[in-house]
């Protein structure tokens, strides 16, 4: 099946409109739909073959996360910018609402390791989310980040 560039638009365009304002599944969802119509866009221009999983024989769910997680990190960056730069603005603006109780002011690796212990709490919650584990990864690739920039 040939999808026209008008459908391959439509689609893109729905799916970003829920990549920047969503979080969590819906967000999540929203790159593997940009995920998938690259795909679609490869396979129709020759430059990717089709096999079943879409995987190398023997890759494991580990190299499945870290590879989603890796895709996340791209377009989370896309939207929002650098992790080091976000984790700061979100981080000055907790310093000015808790800067009086704070004994130094957070950084932008604080911010990260904070966002990872907030997917920890919410996973041992009720409301636990298939991406937990792409999040987790995803946070830590912007620890890493946010650590060698300092």
């Amino acid at each position: 099946m040939i999808l026209s560039d008008e459908q391959i638009a439509d689609a893109v365009h729905r799916a970003r409109r829920f990549s920047g304002a969503y979080t969590g599944t819906a967000g999540t969802l929203a790159l593997y739909t940009l995920h998938l119509v690259d795909m679609v866009r490869q396979l129709q221009e020759g430059n990717m073959t089709y096999r079943d999983d879409n995987r190398e024989p023997g890759t494991s769910e580990a190299e499945r996360l870290l590879e989603v997680a890796q895709a996340t990190v791209r377009q989370r960056r896309a939207t929002y910018g650098p992790p080091g730069e976000h984790f700061a603005r979100t981080a000055a603006m907790v310093n000015g609402l808790l800067g009086d109780r704070l004994r130094s002011p957070l950084t932008a690796a604080d911010w990260a390791q904070i966002m990872i212990l907030d997917k920890l709490a919410r996973h041992q919650g009720e409301s636990k989310t298939a991406d937990t584990t792409v999040d987790l990864a995803g946070y830590a690739a912007c620890l890493a980040e946010c650590e060698s920039q300092s």
